[in-house]
């Protein structure tokens, strides 16, 4: 059961972005169809609320007979234009040099992750301008891939500590959103314990085929909000039975849960066992 939560608690990181003040990098492999001779990369990134960077290098195949494909390296920068439910979407401009020529491209993209699970899928259509010396030739350009993401640090400051249990505390929201300390730091609890059971579901599904009946319980037990961040802490009880063994298996684990101000909302950015 042990080695079981720890493979749940290895996913400790969000997978969602646009967080007011928290920075999370990105390592992701991608593949870059259409008019681009990209064929397999890799990209490295960082992103602090809802302006990103990125640079990436791919295998660039030279598509002519008898000469070998080389090197492409690139870089680029997005913006997320909303978030919900897990899915990002953002636009992006980059630009690439392939196989020795000038390439420039813009477009829209999307994310998916589930909340504290570190990986998250993405694909990305736009536009592209290959610059020759004779003429610019344009055409479609469309990106899949597979982030992992760590959020590494509140760049606005240090995390608060974990609040003691039964404690609910809060410095405040902006006035502009109308909430009470208490319902500040209320809605941090609820928003920590729906990402904790987003997790859990993801990974239900993801040990199916050892385990069967899985069933859990969130309990949030404290919270402290300190200005755009806040530290909710609480604890799960799970509960599954071993295909191979057939035995019925209960524990519960004490937890913190970080998260990072959304306008007038919350988004959780981590997670770490007590």
């Amino acid at each position: 059961m042990k080695q079981f939560w720890w493979s749940v608690a290895a996913l400790g990181a969000l997978s969602l972005s646009g967080a007011a003040s928290a920075a999370d990098v990105r390592l992701g492999l991608n593949s870059s169809l259409g008019l681009g001779c990209q064929v397999a990369g890799v990209r490295a990134g960082v992103q602090e609320g809802r302006l990103g960077f990125y640079g990436q290098a791919a295998f660039c195949l030279s598509n002519v007979e008898g000469r070998a494909g080389g090197a492409a390296f690139g870089v680029g920068a997005s913006f997320d234009i909303f978030s919900t439910a897990g899915l990002t979407a953002y636009a992006l401009l980059g630009g690439d040099v392939q196989n020795g020529t000038a390439v420039v491209h813009g477009g829209l993209g999307l994310r998916y992750g589930v909340p504290l699970v570190p990986v998250e899928a993405y694909v990305e259509a736009g536009v592209q301008r290959i610059n020759t010396p004779l003429q610019a030739i344009f055409g479609p350009r469309l990106a899949l891939g597979v982030n992992y993401k760590v959020n590494v640090a509140n760049l606005q400051g240090t995390l608060p500590t974990a609040a003691p249990a039964g404690e609910v505390s809060s410095t405040g929201a902006p006035a502009s959103c109308q909430l009470t300390p208490e319902q500040d730091a209320i809605g941090a609890q609820t928003t920590a314990a729906a990402a904790a059971e987003s997790a859990l579901s993801a990974a239900a599904g993801a040990y199916a085929a050892g385990f069967s009946n899985f069933s859990y319980k969130v309990t949030t037990t404290s919270s402290r909000v300190v200005g755009n961040s806040a530290v909710v802490r609480g604890s799960v009880t799970i509960s599954l039975t071993s295909r191979s063994s057939g035995e019925r298996i209960t524990d519960t684990y004490s937890g913190i849960i970080t998260l990072e101000r959304a306008d007038c909302g919350w988004v959780a950015t981590g997670y770490s066992r007590e």
